[in-house]
């Protein structure tokens, strides 16, 4: 084909030959740029994160957030958007079928939830968010049921304890001691240490003593005397107070609240779960 196009190679096949290798080598390299470019741009984006992935992640209830949990539950109505300040807010509703396996245990169990308390009103964001068809109220997940407070008992006060009678001065044991012996402690003994007035003074205290002071001789004035002057005094040093460091800004504060809303209608464990979370 390539010889009837081209009529110069006609009786010349080298030069025939080395065209159709030249032009088999130009559509290899040009397939292999088209596969290069074509990984170039897919490879390393990774799967397209959807708002149903943010609203889940924000309310912890993603499963790369649960590895090892077995099964995940898919909500039905996910809504992912962000209130007048820019604090991004979730709401999600899960719609569980009940039965054996799965319901309101299940689901529990895989998220780490505790098990839903009193009921307590859907916030009306929430209602707003995912269509308005939501309950008016519904058990919220970790606040405990209202229980009647027992009866205040008075308790008895304690009988105040007959503190023991103080023992006669004395001895130890309480044993009273004869009256002279009072005496005997009360009088100090004589220190080793003290001087007794049978015994004579010692004469070389008296060498030790200072002499008088002779009017004669005048008195040293006190500018005599070593007092250092206040330009020997070194001045003290100031210490430098350390720099304040700026508070760091608080990081935003992460709420979720659950709510189960269990349907008496369906099969054991069918509820509808609504969740609302913030951060």
């Amino acid at each position: 084909m390539t010889s009837d196009s081209w009529p110069a190679l006609h009786g010349r096949p080298v030069l025939r030959r080395t065209v159709a290798i030249g032009l088999v080598i130009f559509v290899s390299v040009l397939a292999a740029l088209a596969v290069r470019g074509v990984n170039a741009l897919t490879v390393g984006r990774g799967a397209v994160e959807t708002d149903r992935d943010r609203a889940e992640m924000l309310a912890g209830l993603h499963p790369s957030q649960h590895p090892g949990a077995g099964r995940y539950y898919v909500p039905v109505g996910a809504v992912y958007t962000r209130t007048a300040d820019g604090l991004p807010v979730a709401y999600l509703h899960y719609r569980l079928a009940g039965g054996h396996e799965v319901g309101v245990g299940d689901f529990l169990r895989t998220y780490d939830l505790a098990a839903p308390g009193a009921f307590a009103p859907l916030p009306a964001d929430l209602a707003e968010a995912l269509g308005g068809n939501e309950p008016a109220e519904a058990r919220e997940v970790g606040v405990p049921e209202p229980s009647a407070s027992p009866a205040a008992t008075p308790s008895a006060s304690p009988s105040p304890t007959a503190s023991p009678a103080p023992l006669p001065a004395g001895t130890p044991d309480g044993t009273p001691s004869a009256p002279g012996d009072d005496a005997l402690a009360a009088e100090p003994e004589p220190s080793a240490s003290e001087p007794s007035a049978s015994e004579p003074a010692d004469p070389e205290a008296a060498d030790h003593v200072a002499p008088a002071a002779d009017p004669d001789d005048p008195a040293p004035s006190p500018a005599s005397e070593d007092t250092p002057s206040p330009e020997d005094t070194p001045s003290p040093t100031p210490t430098p107070s350390p720099t304040p460091t700026p508070a760091a800004d608080p990081a935003p504060v992460r709420a979720r609240r659950i709510y189960v809303a269990p349907d008496p209608g369906g099969l054991p464990g069918a509820a509808d779960i609504y969740v609302r979370a913030t951060g």
